[in-house]
């Protein structure tokens, strides 16, 4: 199950969706080609004002080169917020101050390339094109994370709708599973229909699910996400109750994460 990762963008708007959310939308086909239109914008637009100095065709090797090296610097960047998610559920990081981060070297390679390049006749101004280059990428990332993320993520969501686990060797449908209790060597598992029980570990089930599916707020246990669930306190204890009326614990060093979850996937609005 992929941490959920939290940011906010330029405007303000906040923004939630897994590691491995981020991967998929990443190479997906619509953001490739969003990329290679930015990048032929950048081509054409000569913002770097290198045109006066170097070849033409040097162009056309030297801007997919900064692209690659931008984009891997700020997943290298994603990829660290979440190992640090895992001890700080509730970090939320600014977009912009990734895109800040990732253009000072980025910016560096741009200016000392051309540098090379023109043999020293185009002198580096790392200050002067930091600042342009920072709102030009602010800009895209803006049309990013607002409008292709949002519906290419939207599609892969529907895509995994009729999803299935496999436990004990059988699969077993995702979308009518409630709960999971984990008792000795066997789950016992609850549908919307019915119940059934299987020799298997529950770790073994959890690592196949995500967050948006369900969570597990006790070592013994993995729910459905659902909006029926409330949160109750019971003899000082954090308890979930389910639809079925099914009392779930939730353990002491999970609280935090599991009133986090609740709010990104569960009741979002409260």
């Amino acid at each position: 199950m992929g941490t959920e990762l939290r940011f906010w963008d330029l405007l303000g708007e906040r923004l939630s969706f897994s590691l491995r959310m981020h991967l998929r939308v990443l190479t997906h086909s619509r953001t490739l080609l969003f990329v290679f239109l930015c990048m032929m914008a950048f081509i054409a637009s000569d913002p770097s004002g290198a045109r006066s100095y170097v070849p033409v065709w040097l162009a056309f090797v030297f801007w997919p080169i900064l692209f690659a090296f931008y984009l891997t610097i700020t997943t290298s960047m994603v990829f660290l917020i979440a190992a640090v998610s895992r001890l700080i559920p509730n970090l939320r990081v600014p977009i912009p101050i990734l895109g800040f981060l990732a253009l000072i070297p980025t910016v560096t390679l741009c200016e000392t390339g051309l540098s090379i390049a023109s043999n020293g006749t185009m002198e580096p101004d790392f200050a002067g094109k930091f600042l342009s280059f920072f709102f030009m990428i602010q800009g895209l990332d803006t049309v990013y994370y607002r409008f292709i993320m949002p519906s290419i993520r939207k599609e892969i969501e529907g895509e995994e709708i009729n999803r299935h686990l496999v436990v004990g060797g059988e699969k077993v449908d995702l979308s009518k599973l409630l709960h999971i209790e984990a008792r000795e060597h066997h789950v016992y598992m609850t549908f919307e229909d019915a119940k059934s029980q299987a020799r298997a570990r529950l770790s073994d089930i959890v690592a196949q699910t995500q967050d948006q599916d369900g969570m597990q707020p006790h070592r013994s246990w993995w729910i459905a996400r659902d909006p029926a669930i409330r949160v109750e306190r019971k003899n000082g204890r954090l308890v979930l109750r389910l639809r079925d009326d099914t009392e779930v614990p939730v353990a002491r060093t999970r609280v935090d994460e599991v009133l986090s979850w609740l709010q990104t996937h569960v009741h979002p609005a409260e």
